[in-house]
């Protein structure tokens, strides 16, 4: 479980590497490519509220449905909810740390970044909107209005990684073609979303990296200790031994 958990982030951190490498900075809206970021726009929104949910509900179903043979979707449902619910907050309690800004804000408030945090997430989106009404890419806009809190670290990395490493923990020893799509779609769309939280300006590659890192972190604990243990409690067994009649 260790190796496949450490080799799947290891594919995830290769974002934030491969940006740090190349020297790639985010600079501003006038370098968006609508082709290309706007599907990215709608991507990252998978990981946003409330969209996130339905993300959620989704990925649990599958996985329920590819696991229904081997895991009681009872405890399916147990862990991915541990993984969500444990993940975001220790995202939530990182962010009010750490208090970094996010990129677009360094670019638009300068040096008045910190004064612009003191607002009311309102009162930060009415600013956004104003310095933001001449942007062409409004679906960049629309984004930032509600997402105005603190960059470091990013939420949205947090929450594509934990379910990979959650798809991986619980297909872990289950072969087929089903479970390699499975794999595949769920990093092609974690990868895709780390890409887009930096396209868009709203993270630093620092920002991914570290999230990614927790992400693991987290999960090595969740399927190396956790799991096993709530595998003996009577209610999942219960279920369990239901499925297997």
């Amino acid at each position: 479980m260790f190796k496949n958990l450490s080799f799947y982030t290891f594919l995830m951190l290769l974002v934030p590497l491969a940006v740090c490498a190349t020297g790639w900075q985010w600079a501003g809206d006038e370098h968006l490519i609508h082709a290309l970021d706007y599907p990215l726009y709608l991507l990252t929104e998978t990981g946003s509220v409330p969209y996130a949910l339905i993300t959620c509900v989704l990925l649990m179903l599958w996985l329920m449905w590819l696991t229904r043979k081997h895991i009681s979707w009872f405890l399916v449902g147990a862990i991915c909810a541990i993984s969500v619910v444990g993940t975001q907050g220790i995202k939530t309690v990182a962010k009010s740390a750490f208090a970094e800004p996010r990129p677009y804000v360094v670019q638009m408030m300068g040096e008045q970044s910190e004064q612009f945090y003191e607002l009311t997430r309102d009162q930060r989106a009415l600013i956004v909107e104003e310095r933001s009404k001449d942007s062409e890419h409004r679906y960049a806009v629309e984004h930032r209005l509600h997402e105005t809190g603190y960059s470091f670290p990013s939420g949205h990395t947090i929450f594509s990684v934990s379910w990979v490493l959650v798809f991986v923990g619980l297909l872990s020893g289950i072969k087929g073609q089903a479970v390699t799509f499975a794999k595949i779609f769920a990093v092609s769309w974690s990868i895709m979303m780390l890409i887009s939280r930096l396209r868009l300006g709203m993270h630093y590659p620092i920002d991914l990296f570290v999230s990614t890192l927790l992400a693991w972190a987290f999960h090595l604990v969740l399927f190396i200790w956790i799991v096993p243990y709530l595998k003996t409690w009577k209610l999942f067994k219960r279920f369990e031994l239901q499925k297997r009649g």
